[in-house]
């Protein structure tokens, strides 16, 4: 039986952000598929690489950093961006989009747009893939490229450091430890780094069961993104109100309860 509670005997998890950040693959799109059938066309030439074994354990990973490690003849900048950014047209038939999570990037995109004081997104990118793939995948999901876009060339160190999500913070101007940014992430190496950079996690099941994402430190655990919603931005305390009316687990003080019901009251009344 399913960890998770039927709709109808929970209350819906409720929580306010300055900010989110959105991993790409595994939680925008599901591109597990696409990227298994990569490393098992890459491993039919090299007997010294066990495809399934990458499979299993390189997930959130940046690919150079996965080639370095099975096969370091192979492990040229300039060649592995070009095979990675080959994925989506050799192999983007096993792609789509995760439910929900095109939506959700887009009413972030509107809500900053039009109405928070300077207009600017609240939002950002922050993948392992290369520019070429992740912008493909942007493509595939009608998603035009976001301001702070950071992909595997712009960071000297990949998930699980922290590195990425930090910059992005920064970029925002949401790195003050008080700022409440969420990571929306599938993988364990992802989870760890969002955490590590002083942000709170959805964890996304597209790739791992519930118990290993929360294990991994999500604080909210969901099967994808489509019972998200946006109830408002607030312009006095600079903040999102996000409501998901469906998971697997959150943390109790996300849990809609007395207090926190009365403290959306308050919000309303200062909007």
């Amino acid at each position: 039986m399913s960890s998770r509670l039927s709709v109808s005997a929970k209350p819906p998890a409720v929580f306010y952000i300055h900010a989110a950040l959105f991993d790409c693959d595994g939680t925008l799109v599901n591109s597990t598929g696409a990227i298994s059938e990569f490393w098992r066309d890459f491993g039919e030439s090299r007997p010294h690489v066990d495809p399934e074994e990458i499979i299993k354990t390189s997930h959130g990973c940046r690919t150079f950093d996965v080639i370095a490690k099975w096969s370091p003849d192979d492990a040229d900048v300039k060649q592995v961006t070009e095979w990675e950014g080959s994925i989506p047209d050799s192999f983007g038939q096993y792609a789509k989009p995760i439910p929900g999570a095109v939506e959700l990037v887009k009413r972030f995109d509107e809500l900053s747009r039009n109405e928070t004081d300077n207009k600017h997104q609240r939002w950002a990118i922050i993948t392992s893939g290369t520019l070429p793939l992740a912008s493909k995948w942007l493509k595939l999901l009608t998603i035009d490229k976001p301001d702070c876009f950071i992909t595997a060339e712009k960071v000297s160190q990949g998930k699980p450091h922290p590195q990425g999500y930090l910059t992005a913070r920064e970029h925002l101007g949401y790195d003050a430890p008080h700022k409440k940014v969420v990571v929306f992430e599938d993988a364990p190496a992802g989870i760890k780094a969002g955490r590590a950079a002083g942000a709170f996690i959805v964890g996304i099941c597209s790739t791992y069961n519930p118990e290993k994402v929360r294990a991994s430190g999500a604080d909210i655990v969901v099967d994808d993104l489509s019972s998200f919603e946006i109830e408002g931005y607030n312009p006095t305390t600079d903040e999102f109100k996000v409501v998901v009316n469906d998971y697997h687990y959150a943390n109790t003080e996300y849990i809609q309860n007395e207090a926190s019901a009365s403290r959306s009251a308050r919000n309303s009344i200062a909007h």
